[in-house]
């Protein structure tokens, strides 16, 4: 017989043994004539895997003309310090220097059931409690086929990129802090991240002639739809 009691595997060729747990004193225990050692005890279960992986911040379906075409999952990774974002493009392109700056990746991973690509917009712009001395923040998406050009609009980062993603199922933005590491914040900045409002918007399906289907949210499984657009996630930066 097996049973779990008090989260430990109990096993027992009868019922008596159980009953003696549930009674302690219904038994008198039997005599020995030496002391007898305990087993040990088995090691502990292992917890059950969690829902969705550390860093996930907003999942729902992707919902056009009233039906599900699939899904949306959106996660950040950690805050990476010192370091320009990893394409070349970028560096080439933007007034920025490596060792000053902060960013975190946003990665986008999604399932469709209809011909085209998921294309949207990422924008971040200050918070209510966002520090007034953190500089530019900017907004990145790696390049689609490696010509994209960055930093068209001068020398101000841009606080809206838009994605368009073809034969992947996934894509990675970057939400960067220019001048995030200087003499008075040799470790960076790391806090402000979680200050930012990060909005993903203007979800749709494109296909490869431009034509667009505008794209809505279900009910999220994790993270929160924005209250005034429907079709929006808010999201966490940290």
């Amino acid at each position: 017989m097996v049973a779990v009691l008090g989260g430990v595997l109990l096993t027992s060729s009868g019922c008596g043994f159980l009953d003696d747990l549930a009674d302690p004193e219904a038994r008198e225990p039997a005599a020995t004539s030496a002391p007898t050692t305990s087993p040990s005890s088995p090691p502990p279960l292992a917890p059950p895997a969690p829902a969705f992986e550390p860093g996930v911040v907003a999942q729902a379906a992707l919902i056009a003309d009233g039906r599900s075409i699939g899904t949306l999952r959106v996660a950040t990774g950690a805050v990476q310090t010192g370091l320009v974002l990893p394409f070349p493009e970028f560096d080439e392109d933007c007034p920025v220097e490596g060792p000053s700056m902060q960013y975190v990746a946003v990665g986008f991973s999604f399932t469709l059931q209809a011909e085209g690509g998921l294309a949207g917009h990422l924008t971040v712009a200050p918070g209510p409690s966002t520090p007034a001395d953190i500089g530019e923040v900017g907004v990145f998406f790696e390049p689609s086929y490696g010509n994209d050009e960055y930093c068209t609009d001068g020398p101000r980062l841009p606080d809206t990129d838009t994605f368009w993603a073809r034969g992947t199922t996934s894509v990675t933005g970057y939400v960067v802090l220019d001048d995030a590491v200087g003499p008075a914040t040799p470790q960076g900045r790391t806090e402000v991240f979680a200050t930012l409002q990060a909005q993903v918007s203007d979800l749709r399906l494109r296909d490869d002639d431009g034509e667009e289907t505008p794209l809505t949210l279900g009910p999220p499984s994790v993270g929160v739809v924005c209250p005034d657009d429907e079709g929006a996630f808010c999201v966490p930066l940290g």
